[in-house]
């Protein structure tokens, strides 16, 4: 695989889980909104290859959510539980792992 192609796998991967299980505005069923969360990718991936742990690429989305989305209720929390984006960074991790070792 070439470093381009490895990288067009890793985005697509990344997005992938980004549309499927994180989804927080609620776009994933609309075909033209597939790149919503591109802006997203690398900087969860370098999070990925700096070694950070699913808390903390839990927390990075906790924060794209609130701080650039302005996604939080009435009392300015996030709307997505702990737990929900653990899983959403566990999965992340998963797919990464498996990218990470084709190429």
């Amino acid at each position: 695989m070439t470093s381009k192609e490895g990288m067009r796998e890793i985005e697509s991967a990344i997005r992938g889980v980004l549309m499927a299980k994180w989804d927080p505005i609620g776009v994933s069923d609309e075909p033209q909104a597939a790149d919503e969360y591109d802006s997203y990718i690398w900087g969860i991936y370098g999070l990925f290859k700096k070694g950070a742990n699913d808390e903390e690429i839990a927390e990075h989305l906790v924060k794209i959510e609130t701080e650039r989305m302005g996604l939080t209720d009435l009392e300015g929390k996030p709307f997505a539980s702990q737990q929900a984006l653990l899983s959403v960074a566990a999965d992340l991790r998963e797919i990464l792992t498996s990218v990470s070792r084709k190429a």
